[in-house]
């Protein structure tokens, strides 16, 4: 086996290897989550029950018992608790949704609650690592790069591409001085996989393009070579053998 050979066999297994560990840590992070907040949920539903069974005894009769269909004879006060814990636990997680999302005051909350559980000892480095699966769940509905933008980068007169990833919480816009940033990605050329940039910029300092997060992702893998749609170079390689290039180079930089 040649040495040309080899590398492509150490890249086919190190791709699996890869595919396989992704497949793992992607699944981790969606189940982790749920069992979590199912156990959660139970915990706090069966809290709220026995915290309204009082009530329910004091207002419907003890031995009044109603008939349901497919389940037969059942207290009346047992399925009034059934039927208002539920409703009662999804208005607190609405109000406190809302609250977080629409004021300043409940995001720092959120902050000010996170900080105080990741310093309790063995107790924090949990929490931190279910927190941090639950905002790639969150993520995945706001999509990690959501628009193409343009910045002045790395210094003045010169241009980059960027990718908005979120807007920048309180926690950093505030220190700044700026009422409004964003928060973007500046991927290297022509492998964004191998690192980039993480900026925090002031909004009006980020300037608009009319390119789809596709086509950004394009140019720079191509090294500049598809902005305008052209798929060829002026010396005539293609964009797809540019990019096979690319790869190339980088699975030899890993396996060096």
């Amino acid at each position: 086996m040649d040495e040309s050979d080899l590398r492509m066999d150490q890249r086919v297994r190190k791709s699996t290897r890869e595919t396989l560990r992704e497949a793992f840590v992607t699944g981790l992070a969606v189940v982790v989550p749920v069992l979590v907040t199912v156990i959660v949920l139970a915990v706090a539903f069966q809290y709220v029950y026995n915290y309204l069974s009082w009530f329910a005894k004091g207002i419907v009769a003890a031995d009044e018992e109603v008939i349901l269909p497919f389940i037969g004879d059942i207290p009346a006060s047992v399925l009034v608790i059934q039927l208002v814990t539920p409703v009662i636990l999804l208005a607190v997680i609405m109000v406190v949704g809302i609250f977080t999302n629409t004021t300043k005051w409940g995001e720092r909350a959120v902050d000010y609650f996170d900080y105080f559980i990741s310093q309790i000892p063995a107790v924090g480095g949990v929490y931190d690592s279910f927190r941090q699966m639950s905002n790639v769940m969150l993520e995945s509905d706001t999509q990690s790069f959501r628009e193409v933008k343009l910045v002045e980068f790395p210094h003045e007169g010169a241009y980059t591409l960027g990718f908005v990833t979120t807007e920048t919480p309180a926690a950093l816009s505030d220190p700044a001085g700026h009422a409004e940033m964003l928060t973007l990605f500046l991927p290297l050329a022509p492998n964004p996989v191998m690192g980039g940039h993480l900026v925090h910029m002031p909004a009006d300092r980020v300037m608009d393009v009319d390119m789809t997060v596709e086509e950004g992702i394009r140019a720079i893998v191509t090294s500049g070579v598809a902005v305008a749609g052209s798929d060829v170079t002026s010396g005539g390689v293609s964009e797809e053998r540019l990019r096979d290039l690319a790869g190339v180079e980088y699975a030899d930089q890993r396996f060096e």
